[in-house]
């Protein structure tokens, strides 16, 4: 498909590689029924990659939330039209609003409230993946490093150590698995 991306946070070709652990610790729910939530899609790379490798399951669905704030331009636009190019639209539920209760910033707060609110609802035996546990630290000058009131790395944490009864971490690099 020609689809259009302003930025690569996802593929191969990405220095961080997160496609890799999406790939790995997705791919038992390939072809069955499945629904997933997603808090920040961006311009949908993520999404279709997988609308394409893992929803395939004709039922399955996906929830996207993103704020597309200011300072992402023209990326929910893009998303829309990406999406739209699948094929597979009807499988995509639409949020554009702030995931946290439409705060203006996000900051460490609402990733904790985020990460609360995505555990309350998780099937036993289903997963969480944090993007950006790392963004600050390797990619301090980011746009949306610059944006965030706060650190990722130190909501995340907050989160993974009340809970650490609760759960397992089976990956932890610039993303976090759970």
């Amino acid at each position: 498909m020609d689809y259009e991306f302003t930025e690569d946070w996802f593929s191969e070709n990405n220095p961080e590689k997160v496609v890799r652990q999406f790939d790995e610790f997705l791919s038992e729910f390939k072809d069955k029924p499945c629904m997933f939530l997603e808090i920040g899609s961006f311009e949908g790379m993520s999404t279709i990659w997988m609308l394409e490798n893992i929803l395939t399951e004709e039922s399955s669905q996906i929830f996207c939330i993103d704020a597309w704030a200011e300072w992402t331009g023209d990326a929910f636009v893009r998303f829309v039209s990406n999406i739209n190019k699948t094929g597979l639209k009807d499988k995509v539920h639409i949020v554009k609003g702030d995931s946290s209760e439409e705060l203006r910033n996000h900051d460490e707060k609402a990733v904790i409230k985020d990460a609360i609110g995505s555990f309350r609802i998780l099937k036993k035996g289903g997963i969480i993946a944090f993007d950006d546990y790392l963004l600050g630290i390797s990619y301090p000058n980011s746009p949306g490093s610059k944006a965030m009131n706060g650190s990722t790395k130190k909501a995340i944490d907050y989160f993974l150590d009340v809970f650490q009864d609760e759960l397992e971490i089976i990956h932890k690099d610039y993303q976090v698995w759970i």
